[in-house]
């Protein structure tokens, strides 16, 4: 594959995606098939993804107060997501080194931190704000 296809590819892998949270997502209570959080049904608590179909459902009918509600980290994680792949796409068309912003361990390690720390805080009493609202069903 060409250099330049391969941004096209990754670009058209994460429209597929979206397109297919979009799909997928179901107002609740409403009939269908409902995607569950296993963590959630075993353990009672929220991952760091739980809430994150319905987020992106309700970023798809362009409602960002709900997408907050649902998973505050999807509709940051969606901005640096596409930031991220127009700074790849632009290094791979001009012939540029990547970013550091999309390539290197310490990027790696910052977006773990995130995870782990947003899944303590949405996991206790103060941080209940952040909860997707399924961990306790």
């Amino acid at each position: 594959m060409s250099n330049r296809l391969v941004p096209v590819a990754v670009g058209a892998a994460g429209s597929a995606w979206i397109a297919f949270a979009g799909i997928a997502y179901r107002p609740e209570g409403a009939a269908g098939l409902s995607v569950g959080c296993p963590v959630a049904h075993v353990t009672g608590l929220d991952c760091p993804g739980c809430g994150s179909t319905r987020s992106l459902g309700a970023l798809i009918r362009l409602d960002p107060v709900a997408a907050f509600d649902h998973n505050a980290l999807v509709p940051i994680a969606l901005v640096f997501v596409v930031v991220s792949w127009g700074l790849w796409t632009w290094s791979r068309w001009s012939a540029r080194p990547t970013p550091a912003l999309v390539r290197g361990p310490v990027s790696i390690v910052a977006i773990a931190v995130v995870l782990v720390a947003f899944t303590v805080v949405r996991n206790l009493d103060g941080g209940a704000w952040l909860a997707s609202g399924l961990s306790s069903a």
